[in-house]
């Protein structure tokens, strides 16, 4: 099921105060097209974006973004092979995991800053609602 960002009268998911540290994990996922999986942890489950060309390297950089179905946490860890003719078939690896902290999330932007290792970070998800349902844009912040 595709994750919305949130129903309305729902705090967890409609908005917040920001100060909320929870896991994240980037995924390097091999498949018929080759992408990275952004996986924010929150409300008992990992909030997850398909990044086709990959996470911003540099502040001011901007990514698509495309809101996926949430995981389960367990996936937070996987590492392997999805079969093929199973959803997602391909290698996936870890590219970088660690906390982040929530600034803030509503059904339109969700900022945090990623600390881990290669990503790590201030970085804002903007709905792209011109480009589609699902549809984001990932930018990196700067500082």
């Amino acid at each position: 099921m595709m994750g919305n960002g949130g129903e309305a009268g729902d705090a967890s998911k409609n908005g917040s105060q920001g100060g909320v540290e929870a896991s994240y994990v980037i995924h390097d996922h091999r498949s018929k097209r080759p992408h990275h999986d952004l996986r924010l942890e929150r409300g008992g489950v990992l909030k997850s974006w398909a990044l086709p060309k990959g996470m911003p390297s540099l502040p001011g950089e901007r990514r698509l973004a495309i809101m996926v179905e949430d995981h389960p946490l367990e996936y937070g860890s996987f590492e392997g092979t999805i079969a093929e003719g199973e959803y997602g078939a391909g290698e996936v690896r870890i590219w970088d995991r660690g906390t982040y902290e929530e600034v803030s999330w509503s059904d339109e932007k969700i900022e945090f800053v990623l600390k881990g290792g290669k990503a790590s970070g201030k970085y804002a998800l903007v709905r792209f609602r011109k480009a589609g349902e699902g549809a984001w844009i990932l930018l990196r912040g700067r500082g």
